[in-house]
This record gives C-alpha cells, sequence and structure tokens, in this order.
C-alpha cells in the first residue's frame, strides 16, 4: 500500500532528472510576493518539463496551488525542459508587443478605485489569529474580493501577520489574519488595500493587496 502511494512521487523525481539539474536563482525582484523575471530568466515548476518565459494561465494556476513549486532559473540552465507554448497566447491575444521586458513578467493593472481602501475595526483577538471587520456598505465590494497566497499584514513596514480567510457572506465582512508568533497586538483601526489579481486565472475582479494599520495609529 506504501509503495503504491510513493511511485508516482518517485517517477516525477526521475523525469526531473532527466531534463538536467535544476537551479534555482532569485528572481530580479518581488511584487507582493510574486517572483519577477530579469533578463535570460525563466519560470520552471520543481517537477516540470517545460520552462515559461511569461506568467501564463499555467503558471499562475502553479502558483495558486503550490508556490514553493514556482521557481525562477536562468534560461541556460533549463536543460532538455521544453519551451511552454501557453506564455504567448496571452500577450498576442490581447495585441500586446512580444518584447521580452513585457512577457517577462506578471502584469497587475492598476489599483481599483475609488474604493481602493477600506477602513476595519478590531472584532477580537485569539491565540494568534486577529478578526477584523468592515462596514455593511463594503459587503458586495469585498464578495468580488479574493484572498492570494501570502497576503500580508504590515505594521511599520514590518510584516507582522498573513491574511488567511475574507467571509463577505456576514452582514459586516470578516477578515482573518494569522499574526507571526513574535508580533505584538496592535489595537485600533485598520485599513485593507485591494488590487487587481496577480493570477490570469482568477475569477474576481479583485485581491487583497495588503492590510495594515490606518494612518496615525
Amino acid at each position: 500500500m506504501i509503495r503504491k502511494y510513493l511511485k508516482p512521487s518517485h517517477h516525477a523525481h526521475a523525469d526531473a532528472r532527466g531534463l538536467g539539474e535544476l537551479k534555482p536563482v532569485e528572481p530580479a525582484a518581488r511584487r507582493e510576493g510574486v517572483p519577477l523575471l530579469g533578463d535570460d530568466q525563466v519560470y520552471v515548476m520543481k517537477y516540470g518539463r517545460e520552462y515559461h518565459t511569461g506568467w501564463c494561465q499555467i503558471v499562475g494556476d502553479n502558483w495558486g496551488r503550490t508556490p514553493r513549486a514556482l521557481l525562477v532559473t536562468r534560461l541556460a540552465d533549463v536543460g532538455a525542459r521544453t519551451r511552454c507554448q501557453e506564455c504567448d497566447r496571452p500577450f498576442k491575444a490581447a495585441g500586446e508587443s512580444s518584447g521580452q521586458e513585457y512577457q517577462m513578467q506578471p502584469r497587475p493593472a492598476p489599483e481599483p478605485s475609488p474604493d481602493a481602501v477600506i477602513p476595519l475595526t478590531v472584532k477580537g483577538v485569539a491565540h494568534g489569529i486577529l478578526f477584523l471587520s468592515a462596514g455593511p456598505e463594503y459587503k458586495e465590494l469585498l464578495g468580488e474580493t479574493a484572498v492570494e497566497p501570502a497576503t500580508p499584514l504590515y505594521v511599520g513596514g514590518r510584516r507582522d501577520g498573513i491574511l488567511v480567510r475574507l467571509d463577505a457572506a456576514r452582514v459586516e465582512p470578516l477578515l482573518i489574519v494569522q499574526l507571526d508568533p513574535r508580533a505584538t497586538f496592535r489595537d485600533g483601526p485598520y485599513q485593507v488595500r485591494l488590487r487587481r489579481p496577480l493570477q490570469r486565472s482568477a475569477t474576481k475582479p479583485y485581491a487583497v493587496a495588503s492590510v495594515e494599520p490606518a494612518p496615525g495609529r
């Protein structure tokens, strides 16, 4: 029984080895946790058979499921991996330039307006979980908002936690934040910033960019 479940993993490892040694490198930059490609860099999956020159739907889907399995490497180090044809489609469909700089970066659209910032109040904190609520007037907007992986709580420019859930079904929508064990809880008003989703496969028009104390606190 155990061998049955281990066998697919063994094959995945074997297939990856046959494509050449994977040599991850640091991306040129990160935007809200998402790695951005620089010159001569591409995306690869830990056990994938293709390399990706841009933020295509396959890359976005893998980032949404298992972000740690998405790696960046140099184009010269892709080995026997083949180029992903899906990387061309979003840009061609949109009629955009196929220039290297454009294709090599995920490009979220501008932040939503005028409701890019929504005020929040503390509903409680317990066992390292912070509960923040928004007013009923923001229920519809937050119902159209997704939570993407590693969405941060910033306090004084420091990451003090991660937003793990948004419950927009309540009369007063609730945001649930897991605090870092080293963080000190800070009472008072907070706010949430919205932006367009980073993933091209997103089903909602907005995503949470970050949560932070309101200005002046």
